[in-house]
């Protein structure tokens, strides 16, 4: 496949002086993957150089062609009469070539800032739209959004309800759960706010169970159950966080796990530098720990990928058996779209759910942080039509791209609900165990966040 893509790169080199836009997006891409960042940068700022000289030099020879077609004299005239319209012309082509006025400079700038913008604009559609129809490629078709029935909120700012589904391939999405919960927001503040909701947080789900009793299924159960009722998982969870913390969602995106895995390598093709970081297991510190890898059936075994006994796999901290991990160490790497999957949703150090939240929002700040370079502007547009096309989403194309990818610049504010250790155990309505908070505290907290 990659010689493949080297050909390919090769000949869109060779017939560069040729090619349409879609192909140009096509060149940078390929470029950025095979040669690096930093050739990618330095062709792409030639290149738009080299165009800007070649249209400004157009523009003089257009303007000195004018000029002496408007010098030209008719050939039968009079000595005086030649003499004063000489006159005036010197004064003529003094006043408007050597003495410019203002306001026409001015407007002639803002004409330049307005096209650069909208050739910019163009661009990003473009790799936009590439992008999109690569995730289409790969999924076989369209994926179709569920009904969602959320609105904006009064201030005029924006909540998008994201859902990281434990879905495995092959899995229907009746079987699934929530495995993240995080609520986005934008338009209240310079920054984009995101609030983590742990998912075994006790509340009442909309129409399940007897709410007079209190919180008594956890929050991650309504995105399961409402799958089961004719795919309305999405709409649920909306529903549970309006009723128990009053906040609403005008869009949804629901994210499987080879769906993210596929939109990290498409927005970075060399792999994301993080710092991972572990708490202890069984009070125990390791150099190295073992993370479910739940891709390896059905994309096979990664590299630093082990298959390990349970016998084994509990020498190493891990608790619920034997099966295939991947080891990832501690402290600064990088990582393709799978181990960060892996890395963000590993759950079983001595931290629980509370840490897998905070490697959640470490992996979302590390990825806002990337995209702050103006060049990612293009294979942000396209990583985002990639999402978009892999994603169950509500979310319109255009809000992506005039609304959400700008917000990135802004970075992200992060929240957990609840906080840490601030909860009661407790069991839902079938005996499993889960978090008691106080609703009235952290309701009042959401809202001033997110808005209501």
């Amino acid at each position: 496949m990659k010689d493949n893509r080297q050909k390919r790169f090769e000949y869109l080199k060779a017939n560069k002086a040729y090619l349409s836009e879609r192909e140009k997006q096509e060149y940078y891409e390929l470029l950025q993957e095979l040669k690096g960042f930093q050739a990618f940068e330095e062709e792409y700022v030639a290149d738009m150089e080299e165009e800007r000289t070649a249209s400004e030099s157009s523009s003089f020879e257009s303007r000195s062609r004018a000029r002496r077609s408007a010098g030209a004299k008719p050939a039968l005239v009079s000595a005086r009469q030649g003499r004063k319209k000489k006159e005036t012309q010197n004064v003529a082509d003094y006043e408007t070539e050597e003495v410019p006025k203002k306001p026409k400079k001015k407007k002639s700038w803002l004409k330049r800032i307005f096209f650069v913008l909208l050739a910019l604009l163009l661009v990003m559609v473009g790799f936009f739209i590439y992008g999109y129809q690569r995730g289409i490629s790969r999924e076989g078709g369209a994926i179709k959004a569920e009904q969602f029935h959320g609105a904006e909120n009064a201030d005029g700012s924006v909540n998008i309800l994201l859902l990281g589904a434990d879905q495995r391939p092959g899995q229907s999405s009746g079987v699934a759960h929530s495995d993240s919960i995080m609520v986005l927001n934008i338009g209240r503040s310079g920054k984009m706010q995101l609030v983590s909701f742990m998912r075994d947080t006790l509340v009442n789900i909309p129409g399940v169970g007897d709410a007079s009793q209190g919180p008594n299924m956890k929050l991650n159960a309504a995105f399961t159950i409402g799958e089961q009722n004719e795919n309305q998982g999405a709409e649920l969870v909306r529903q549970t966080l309006q009723q128990n913390f009053g906040i609403n969602a005008k869009y949804y995106a629901v994210v499987d796990f080879s769906s993210f895995a596929t939109v990290i390598d498409s927005l970075f093709p060399g792999g994301v530098q993080i710092d991972a970081k572990f708490s202890t297991i069984n009070g125990q510190k390791f150099d190295e720990v073992p993370v479910p890898d739940d891709l390896a059936e059905t994309e096979g075994m990664a590299p630093n990928d082990r298959k390990l006994s349970a016998e084994e796999a509990a020498a190493l901290g891990y608790p619920d058996g034997g099966g295939i991990f991947m080891m990832i160490k501690q402290g600064p790497q990088r990582m393709d779209g799978r181990t960060l999957l892996n890395y963000a949703r590993f759950r079983h150090d001595d931290q629980g759910d509370f840490g897998r939240v905070q490697r959640q929002q470490q992996v979302l700040e590390t990825l806002t942080s990337k995209v702050k370079n103006p060049l990612t502007l293009f294979t942000g547009a396209s990583a985002l039509g990639t999402a978009r096309a892999v994603t169950m989403t509500n979310l319109p194309n255009t809000f992506l791209l005039t609304k959400v990818l700008p917000a990135m610049f802004g970075g992200v504010e992060t929240t957990t609900i609840p906080d840490d250790n601030d909860w009661q155990a407790a069991y839902d309505m079938y005996g499993g165990s889960g978090l008691l908070i106080d609703m009235n505290k952290y309701s009042a907290k959401a809202k001033d966040i997110l808005g209501q």
